[in-house]
């Protein structure tokens, strides 16, 4: 089961994570890509940026600690989550 956080914004909400330069992005509407896991049951979604991407592809893609520092990964509800992709890809959620 996957935890509930709550969120200013939009309530208890399911527990999503995103790096810090997405989350930042959310915030000042600024475009940063969005690369994120598929949905998984029990698992949170996790999304992170081009430049965290650039970096994954350019050290073998594993996830290890020097990742984990770069991207410095901030919890965010399912809303904001799915807010951020919008903002990113465009896409619309209807």
């Amino acid at each position: 089961m996957i935890e509930k956080v709550i969120c200013e914004q939009h309530g208890t909400k399911e527990m999503s994570f995103s790096c810090i330069h997405i989350a930042i992005a959310l915030d000042q509407k600024e475009k940063v890509s969005f690369f994120f896991s598929e949905a998984e049951d029990d698992l949170p979604q996790i999304a992170w940026c081009g430049d965290c991407e650039k970096w994954l592809l350019e050290n073998g893609e594993e996830w290890n600690d020097a990742f984990e520092t770069l991207a410095d990964f901030k919890i965010l509800c399912s809303d904001c989550f799915e807010e951020a992709k919008e903002n990113q890809l465009g896409t619309d959620k209807t």
